[in-house]
């Protein structure tokens, strides 16, 4: 029987089950994406349906057998959680799906987690709510195996140049814009890959221009991982703004 106590998470979806539990999809630490059973959850009388709140830093201990072990223990991290309201709200219901889908059980990816965390507390600051999605979207894509190509030339192996544009493609990287190109594949300016080669995200956030071509891109790469699944939040967002 597995075993394990005193493990920083955050809930990232819950669904009822049976009469009185719940079960958990969580981001721990340590363990990557856990999902847990937690008993008696449901009811006026419950004990712990209170510490059961999303986008909140959780202690929590679980044990038992095979794919769904059982919540022992849990309670709120001796941390503030983020104040996250309107458009912030419905960006980290955003990236809770994103790793819902793109996230594998029980693979540990302690850089995911470092990633999530600073990315809700950043979505606090809604003025810069766009940089931090995209430097989220950027950094999950790249630890996930699927990292962009945006240092060189896909087809010439030549550097980027800051003042021509370029199409992305799918698997490949970024190809000079060319007469009758696919209207299908994202463009981007060479300035905004040079920026993103070095991580210059402030440059791309003070840019309306880099800040627009970077989630055109970053939407089109996340879908092609997506498959023909949807986002829910996208939905909810589309009154408001658009992710």
């Amino acid at each position: 029987m597995r075993v394990v106590n005193t493990q920083i998470a955050y809930i990232l979806h819950k669904r009822s089950y049976r009469e009185s539990s719940s079960i958990l999809e969580l981001l721990t630490k340590d363990h990557g994406r856990v999902a847990l059973m937690a008993r008696g959850t449901r009811g006026a009388r419950s004990r712990i349906s209170g510490n059961l709140l999303l986008f909140t830093p959780l202690v929590l201990s679980w044990q038992g057998k095979g794919d769904l072990p059982y919540l022992k223990s849990i309670e709120r991290a001796d941390i503030k959680p983020p104040v996250l309201k309107n458009k912030a709200l419905l960006s980290a219901m955003y990236i809770n799906e994103l790793l819902m889908y793109l996230l594998h059980r029980d693979d540990e990816q302690e850089k995911i987690f470092e990633q999530y965390h600073a990315c809700l507390y950043a979505l606090e600051e809604v003025d810069r709510l766009e940089i931090s999605l995209r430097q989220f979207e950027i950094k999950l894509l790249e630890i996930l195996g699927f990292g962009l190509n945006v240092h060189l030339e896909a087809d010439t192996g030549e550097a980027i140049t800051a003042d021509r544009r370029y199409q992305y493609f799918l698997e490949h990287g970024p190809v000079k814009c060319r007469n009758g190109a696919d209207v299908s594949v994202p463009q981007i300016s060479g300035a905004c890959l040079l920026a993103l080669s070095d991580e210059r995200f402030q440059v791309i956030a003070e840019n309306a221009d880099h800040l627009s071509e970077l989630k055109h891109l970053t939407r089109y790469v996340i879908n092609h991982h997506l498959g023909h699944k949807k986002l829910k939040s996208r939905e909810l967002f589309r009154p408001m703004s658009k992710i």
